[in-house]
């Protein structure tokens, strides 16, 4: 399965970005005076991790038919303060109510392998080339 997106400029800070899929976003980066329309990159980035995490984290309990009224997945991340611009020390914790007893760590593990997660975790370069 192949995943293209195709982001477009529009404004100084904004970009309209098309999915494969049909569906489209706007991309913001909010500065004073502006109201953001959408995510900036960064929110964007972290918002792919925790909606893979909660694919799996849903497609796990629902598999073993473990109810669950509320799942949320919060994502925190810190901006490096040192050369090169990245995210550091990312944290998801995720919320649930369903009762997974003794079955924490099998959770755990199966929600890890989101592929954001490994891709985060894998991936040493990405290729970006001028056209």
């Amino acid at each position: 399965m192949d995943v293209a997106v195709t982001v477009q400029a529009i404004t100084e800070d904004k970009f309209a970005v098309s999915c494969s899929s049909g569906a489209k976003i706007c991309v913001d980066k909010s500065k004073e005076g502006h109201i953001s329309e959408g995510p900036n990159p960064l929110e964007l980035f972290l918002s792919s991790l925790g909606a893979c995490v909660g694919v799996y984290a849903k497609r796990y309990l629902t598999t073993h038919a473990i109810s669950f009224n509320d799942l949320t997945i919060r994502i925190h991340a810190n901006f490096s303060q040192e050369s090169p611009n990245r995210l550091v020390d990312i944290q998801v914790r995720v919320h649930t109510d369903a009762d997974l007893a003794d079955k924490k760590e099998v959770f755990t593990r199966f929600i890890k392998n989101c592929p954001i997660h490994h891709t985060i975790i894998h991936t040493k370069e990405v290729d970006i080339t001028v056209a």
